[in-house]
C-alpha cells in the first residue's frame, strides 16, 4: 500500500510539472519497454547509507530510539508506573 503522505507529495510535484500518475507510468512503462530495464538506480544515496549505518549500529548497542517528550522522560527518570 502507498504511504498517503508520500503519494500527496509526488501528486503535487507532479501536478506542479503538469503530469499525473498515469502519464507517469505509461512514461516509465514506454521507458523499459525500449531499455529492456529500468531505467533508474535502485542504490541509497550517500546520506541514506550514513542513516542505515547508524541506524544498524545504534539497534545494535541497544540505545533507545526516542521519539518523543514522554519516550524522553520514560526514559531519563524511570516509569512512574513502577512506583
Amino acid at each position: 500500500m502507498m504511504d498517503q503522505q508520500l503519494s500527496d507529495d509526488v501528486n503535487d510535484i507532479l501536478s506542479d510539472l503538469g503530469l499525473n500518475p498515469s502519464i507517469l507510468m505509461n512514461a516509465l512503462y514506454r521507458r523499459i519497454e525500449a531499455e529492456g530495464k529500468i531505467p533508474f538506480d535502485f542504490s541509497l544515496t550517500d546520506e541514506e547509507r550514513a542513516t542505515h549505518h547508524l541506524t544498524s549500529t545504534i539497534k545494535s548497542l541497544g540505545i533507545p530510539i526516542i521519539k518523543n517528550k514522554q519516550e524522553a522522560e520514560k526514559f531519563l527518570f524511570g516509569d512512574d508506573d513502577e512506583k
